[in-house]
């Protein structure tokens, strides 16, 4: 019943992003792989700020071609995860376009969508309403029948936890008593699993603030004593960060923290914006005993480098290997 409530909201969508990707071209990227096929346990995309914006040209081909080629790769994607900032003002006509886009260039990869602080509107507008079409779109065209910013997914045994903030602010995550909760609970279930598992929040750690709008440790320190006895790695967005900055591979807090650069553009933890032309995404890689993290360019469909012959990659041993 829903999809056929749904189906004139993802026909409009399409139809503008088929105009889109048309009048941006089809990308030349080649086909890419996971380090070693035959050992590879799971591996997934993750793409944060992608930043559509109606009025910003520079970013819809950057946008188009690196969607593209997230596809091309030849082991294909569990998930492929959008960070949170998917949109730039939270506009109907912007979550028309990312949304249109994903299904249409991303047809046949799980989608797993995460709230950013754009996708709230940026501490602008109406915030009951953009929420209501956030979850709208999300519903339509991923499959999420959300009433709050969190949720989570199991894909082949491994939980995929996604972390929302409640509230319409620009700098701060802020997380409920409720989500809090909450994520004790799915910590659970991941720990009788015995795998690794993955969070998923647009925000860094240090953006933490609960209901009562007073900065906490809390997301810290409950991760951390999950981390002291399992495998968990932290992923966030935000920042903008390149990947070739060591800001974006911390592990001070018990736990690796990988902070994702953005899709569209490139700037850093002091608000500098450094680069319009990223395309920058991650590709994550597990193995037996090892989580490998991969820095990629999807619009130039190459790999990542630190400097000229150095790849931009980080390899986080397990604690507790697997089978």
């Amino acid at each position: 019943m829903k999809r056929i409530l749904h189906l004139p909201l993802r026909i409009l969508s399409i139809l503008i992003a088929l105009v889109y990707v048309l009048g941006f071209g089809k990308a030349t990227g080649e086909e890419f792989d996971v380090r070693d096929p035959g050992a590879c346990k799971l591996n997934f995309t993750v793409l944060s700020d992608v930043h559509v914006e109606t009025n910003n040209f520079t970013r819809y081909r950057i946008i188009s071609h690196s969607l593209q080629n997230v596809p091309k790769n030849k082991s294909g994607n569990d998930a492929v995860v959008f960070l949170g900032d998917s949109t730039m003002n939270s506009q109907y006509l912007e979550n028309a376009i990312f949304h249109g886009t994903a299904a249409l260039l991303l047809k046949n990869e799980k989608i797993i969508s995460v709230l950013g602080n754009h996708d709230a509107g940026n501490s602008e507008g109406d915030y009951e309403k953009i929420m209501k079409r956030w979850y709208r779109f999300t519903d339509a065209f991923f499959g999420y029948d959300l009433a709050q910013p969190y949720h989570y997914d199991v894909i082949d045994g491994f939980y995929f936890i996604v972390l929302g903030s409640e509230l319409n602010r620009v700098y701060e995550c802020v997380i409920s008593e409720a989500q809090f909760a909450w994520l004790e609970q799915v910590l659970s279930l991941a720990a009788e699993s015995g795998k690794p598992c993955f969070v998923f929040n647009h925000f860094p750690l240090n953006c933490m603030t609960d209901e009562n709008l007073q900065h906490t440790d809390r997301l810290t320190n409950i991760l951390r004593d999950y981390a002291a006895e399992h495998d968990l790695f932290y992923f966030c967005g935000h920042y903008h960060t390149p990947l070739s900055r060591g800001a974006s591979f911390r592990e001070d807090y018990g736990f690796p923290q990988i902070n994702a650069p953005s899709l569209s553009r490139m700037g850093g933890e002091d608000g500098m914006q450094i680069d319009d032309r990223s395309g920058e995404g991650i590709v994550v890689e597990l193995y037996a005993d090892h989580l490998l993290v991969r820095g990629r360019n999807f619009y130039e469909s190459k790999w990542k480098y630190d400097a000229p012959l150095t790849l931009c990659e980080r390899t986080y041993p397990l604690k507790h290997p697997l089978s």
